[in-house]
């Protein structure tokens, strides 16, 4: 949980309503004791909150716009469809996924995905 995370503020007014105080104490500045500090944390929890908005939100978009472009997102193939279609249809005659596999250079898991 990040510090300025909205749950954190629920959890010191809950804390707080029981009569306990939070104090932070390597931050000075977070004197949470005090019900301006608690105003001040809350906002800067607002003000995290709406930037992480921002944040996912400018990156959902740059990967629709990278989509659009044709931009392919994963992990790259170790076949090509080439050597997928090769596989199957040695599979198909009868060969077994560890040696089709070994003269692809790949784990025999490789080979054998291609069939289900």
């Amino acid at each position: 949980m990040h510090a300025l995370d909205g749950r954190w503020v629920d959890i010191i007014d809950r804390v707080h309503k029981r009569g306990a105080l939070v104090k932070v104490l390597d931050r000075d500045y977070l004197n949470l004791t005090k019900p301006i500090n608690r105003g001040i944390l809350a906002f800067l929890s607002a003000l995290a909150e709406d930037e992480r908005h921002h944040i996912v939100k400018r990156a959902n978009d740059g990967s629709a716009a990278a989509r659009k472009r044709g931009v392919q997102f994963g992990r790259k193939l170790k076949l090509s469809e080439h050597q997928q279609a090769e596989a199957l249809r040695r599979m198909a005659a009868g060969e077994s996924c560890g040696a089709i596999a070994k003269t692809f250079g790949v784990h025999h898991a490789t080979v054998a995905r291609l069939a289900a």
